[in-house]
């Protein structure tokens, strides 16, 4: 009993010291278990993205969360399957990757100046809320979109709709068959922004592509990488493609 005095007087400190030494013992837990795999599986209805953690930006409280409630990786099992409601574990749920230039192909290698390609992965991808009224407007030919036009970029495979009186060009992957938001919604691709409204000098681009039924992926190009839009989306969809795999397939990785 002599320590019970030492113990009463100083209990704060050891609860905060118990308290360490656990998130320690789990944070190394989760840890040793993403070393187990070489990529990161991301269920998507049908669909498992096996996306190679190299890619990935896997570090930070965000991701620890997400271990620990166990919606990071559709293998692991996490600690606390109650803290989904903590950690980003919803149909919003995103993974931010970057990809090497030279993984997309020499051309794209090229357009890119060997940089990487900061890339969000959706698995279940919805335009931006403050997108789609300004395309449903877009569409529609309404205000300042009264001149508007739609012009098919086909070697971008994409429809532009734009006017001179607007910095924006909103890109769509089809034609809609009406102008509601459900409908353009479903065919949403992007949008551009150039500086200069008669010509797309200095235009810059987010790209939204289409990689399944749900997932999408999202990424910007610059003035400068504009000329290879074209190579680099050739290599993101045979990359990505190659991440795809149905969950029947994938049952052997479980």
């Amino acid at each position: 009993m002599r320590f019970a005095p030492l113990i009463k007087a100083h209990w704060p400190l050891l609860v905060w010291c118990a308290f360490g030494i656990v998130v320690v013992a789990i944070k190394a837990h989760l840890d040793n278990s993403a070393r187990k795999y070489p990529d990161v599986a991301v269920r998507v209805g049908a669909d498992v993205y096996f996306i190679p953690r190299d890619m990935i930006d896997g570090e930070g409280f965000r991701v620890d969360l997400m271990r620990f409630a166990g919606c990071w990786d559709a293998r692991e099992g996490g600690v606390l399957p109650a803290a989904r409601f903590l950690a980003d574990c919803g149909t919003t749920q995103s993974v931010r990757l970057d990809l090497a230039a030279k993984d997309l192909g020499p051309d794209a290698e090229i357009g890119l100046r060997g940089k990487r390609l900061a890339i969000m992965f959706w698995p279940d991808y919805t335009p931006p809320g403050e997108h789609l009224p300004q395309l449903v407007e877009a569409w529609s030919g309404r205000g300042d979109w009264a001149q508007r036009k739609v012009v098919l970029r086909a070697d971008w495979m994409l429809f532009r709709v734009e006017t001179p009186a607007s910095p924006w060009v909103h890109l769509l992957a089809a034609e809609p068959t009406t102008g509601d938001v459900a409908a353009l919604e479903n065919v949403y691709a992007g949008r551009c922004y150039r500086p200069e409204r008669a010509s797309d000098a200095g235009i810059t681009c987010t790209f939204v592509l289409r990689i399944g039924p749900k997932a999408a992926i999202e990424y910007e190009l610059g003035p400068d990488e504009m000329m290879s839009f074209v190579p680099i989306r050739d290599g993101l969809m045979a990359k990505t493609a190659a991440w795809r795999r149905s969950t029947t397939l994938a049952a052997d990785v479980y």
